[in-house]
């Protein structure tokens, strides 16, 4: 794995981290952009507010809580604006976009349930590519291992440990999300009908793919009081959002409407 492609200049460069994000990113609003429901929902200026929207509060949401827990392990404060170099918290983002993008769509009388949930289909194979650009960067690295698939980074530059063998938590991440994605398409299409499933379901599934992976990675941060130090804080962020996910899904499901197809 490579984590820099192209030196620019200077701490100017392409990383592969940002290279396959930028791909995820492009894959995912085209396909949210020529989705039947986008085109009954929002004009293509108000999706482009949307996009740009989503994108800023998913940096600064993923970004926050990431300085939250490793802030004392960053040399400088400018070490919190090299978003270049990886360091997302995926709960912060899923956060900060549900907030940002709530208000928005409150204040523009855009449907809000049902933009989520054309969003919750193709959201886990933004995040399943998303986590090959953290594969390369070698942020989200697992615990040692001695199993035959162990990967072992030897680029000075990447976030792993170099010269040991390691879970590829990045990889068990992937291939999770895009099965969760495959099964949201079956879902979208097949069964849930009733607004603000599909966005519950999501979250509820991708909790538990966060609550999951994290037992294999080495970057796990503990709480520190009485029994919560049985599991990480983002573990037991993932478990908060896990219960409100499914609350709400039971709510919608029982007291909604089918939504007009």
């Amino acid at each position: 794995m490579c984590r820099e492609l192209i030196h620019i200049y200077g701490p100017l460069s392409i990383q592969s981290f940002g290279l396959i994000i930028a791909i995820g990113l492009l894959l995912f609003t085209w396909l949210v952009y020529h989705h039947p429901l986008r085109k009954k929902l929002l004009s293509k200026d108000q999706f482009s507010s949307v996009l740009l929207i989503g994108i800023l509060s998913g940096i600064i949401g993923g970004r926050l809580l990431f300085i939250a827990q490793e802030y004392s392990s960053m040399s400088s404060v400018f070490d919190i604006f090299r978003i270049w170099q990886g360091g997302f918290s995926i709960l912060g983002t899923i956060a900060g976009i549900t907030l940002a993008l709530a208000y928005y769509l409150k204040k523009t009388k855009i449907p809000a349930l049902p933009f989520f949930d054309l969003i919750a289909i193709y959201a886990p194979l933004f995040q399943s590519i998303s986590r090959i650009g953290c594969f390369t960067a070698g942020c989200c690295y697992g615990m040692p291992t001695s199993l035959p698939w162990g990967i072992t980074y030897s680029d000075q530059l990447c976030s792993a440990p170099t010269n040991i063998a390691l879970h590829p938590t990045q990889l068990y991440s992937s291939i999770t999300l895009f099965f969760i994605f495959i099964f949201m398409r079956f879902v979208a299409t097949k069964k849930l009908k009733k607004p603000g499933q599909l966005i519950t379901l999501y979250l509820a599934l991708a909790s538990i793919e966060r609550f999951t992976i994290a037992f294999w990675r080495a970057d796990r941060d503990f709480c520190q009081k009485g029994f919560l130090k049985i599991f990480s804080v983002h573990q037991w962020l993932a478990l908060i959002l896990l219960v409100f996910a499914i609350t709400t899904f039971v709510f919608v499901t029982f007291f909604r409407k089918p939504r007009q197809t």
